[in-house]
């Protein structure tokens, strides 16, 4: 190899690096941006007696982010609307998409099931952490949604159930964070994001991002919201985790609970 042409493979590879760090579906070293810590999961209640009831759904901090989006989609990665989140932007002729849906049950691409290899085995030269733009699909969705009254002072958390195979979320036209990982949970504090009233949020999805290198399994390829997102309410000082411990002591003729709580 000639030093002209070790360089044009130095700038090259240093080029590319420099791209990765810039996107984060790109990068290996983002798997998230403002996301929140995991945690048990449980849901605070407003009330003793709700909590007995044990039903989320019917409680007052909870509201269901379920149902109907608006929703696009583009075969290939540079396709993709960039200034999807701006609250002018006009998505009238959009087409709609369940929450939870997945793209491929609802009209948008077609399944994929891979036993050994990754997604883009016929298309694609193994590259990590880059994944290809080209029949790399990517949906963007948009929502009006209006906080409840009731939650005014409150902190407002979001919770994705499980977003394929990234999500870039945006509340009213500003970022709010990222997050990879598509069969975990994802929540953002969206407290300084919402206003009283009327609030639009806007998030992106790319079928493949540089984690899906790490998520080559045995199963059917599917992408989008795959479980439930919802917004939920807490006061200001709040339970953020909780451990719960039990053991058996004294030759297990007794038992001990321990219980940890971050406040």
């Amino acid at each position: 190899m000639t030093k002209s042409s070790l360089l044009l493979v130095v700038v090259l590879f240093a080029a590319q690096l420099i791209f990765a760090q810039n996107v984060p579906w790109q990068d290996p070293q983002v798997n998230q941006i403002n996301r929140l810590p995991m945690h048990s999961s449980y849901f605070a209640f407003e009330s003793e007696e709700m909590a007995k009831q044990g039903c989320k759904e019917e409680s007052s901090n909870f509201m269901s982010l379920n149902g109907t989006w608006n929703f696009n989609w583009v075969e290939n990665a540079w396709q993709r609307p960039t200034n999807y989140f701006e609250v002018d932007y006009n998505d009238k002729d959009w087409s709609k998409m369940p929450v939870p849906g997945m793209w491929e049950l609802n009209g948008f691409g077609d399944p994929l099931y891979v036993n050994m290899g990754y997604p883009w085995l016929n298309q694609y030269k193994h590259n990590p952490p880059i994944v290809p733009e080209e029949n790399n699909h990517v949906g963007t969705y948009r929502k009006e949604i209006e906080i409840p009254a009731d939650w005014s002072g409150k902190k407002i958390f979001v919770h994705f159930g499980s977003v394929t195979s990234n999500i870039s979320l945006y509340v009213n036209g500003k970022f709010v964070g990222y997050s990879e990982g598509s069969k975990l949970e994802a929540e953002f504090d969206l407290t300084k994001f919402v206003k009283p009233g009327k609030n639009l949020i806007a998030f992106q999805v790319f079928r493949w991002c540089d984690g899906t290198y790490l998520e080559d399994q045995d199963f059917w390829r599917f992408s989008g919201v795959g479980r439930d997102c919802y917004l939920y309410s807490r006061n200001k000082v709040y339970i953020k985790d909780i451990k719960v411990k039990p053991d058996l002591t004294d030759n297990y003729t007794n038992g001990v609970l321990d219980v940890a709580l971050t406040l």
